[in-house]
């Protein structure tokens, strides 16, 4: 493999190559013949615009659990580009970290969250999460049949789990934020949506969200 800071050019040819002809099997091809995942991520935070993109999108394709944190701290990256293509990248991820046949059994979890069948969804969140307890998915699908319940004390419990997992979920912060608000601990909440908001400073319904607590937390003071 090649150190970090040579043949980066192939890199951008790639990409360039990619944004003409969307062939994103060949991209992933042509890049792992030449970088590792340690590699991209270390051109994710040191190379310029163009590389920190393509290895944003690289890592979507080859990426591997250890990629999960690069991918999460590029979401407050200085370029709306790289930001964008590290949350698709990001969010495949976090989904794919696990056996085929957790990620299967996850996928029929969100269905059923999806369609707002939270009860459904339940008893096969917990089982997920039983059988893969370090899939931070599993234990936000399972916050997500809580909070749907609307047993926020339990639903809370699993956030905090999944963001045990991957502290760059910035979902599950703002999933934990509204049960936090639910339950009172408006302090909290307003923690946990600045927790948010600096991971993804892009995402104005946290900063909604914020600026409403911060309002009624103001009204209570009088």
């Amino acid at each position: 493999m090649t150190s970090p800071l040579v043949r980066t050019t192939r890199l951008a040819t790639a990409y360039r190559r990619l944004l003409s002809s969307a062939d994103a099997p060949r991209y992933a091809a042509e890049v792992d013949e030449h970088y590792s995942p340690m590699t991209l991520a270390t051109l994710l935070r040191r190379g310029d615009v163009e590389l920190r993109r393509a290895a944003a999108m690289a890592l979507g394709l080859l990426g591997n659990s250890r990629s999960i944190d690069p991918l999460g701290r590029a979401l407050s990256d200085v370029d709306r580009g790289v930001r964008l293509v590290a949350d698709d990248s990001f969010r495949g991820l976090l989904l794919r970290d696990a056996a085929p046949t957790h990620h299967q059994q996850l996928l029929k979890v969100m269905h059923l969250t999806d369609g707002g069948e939270f009860a459904a969804a339940l008893a096969p969140a917990m089982i997920l999460v039983e059988q893969a307890p370090m899939y931070a998915e599993a234990h936000f699908q399972l916050a997500s049949c809580w909070h749907g319940l609307e047993d926020y004390p339990k639903a809370s419990q699993a956030y905090v789990a999944c963001l045990w997992r991957c502290r760059f979920h910035y979902t599950a912060w703002q999933g934990l934020a509204r049960c936090q608000i639910m339950c009172g601990e408006y302090l909290a909440a307003s923690k946990s949506l600045e927790r948010c908001i600096d991971i993804v400073p892009d995402l104005e319904s946290a900063r909604v969200q914020l600026r409403m607590l911060r309002r009624r937390m103001r009204r209570s003071d009088v």
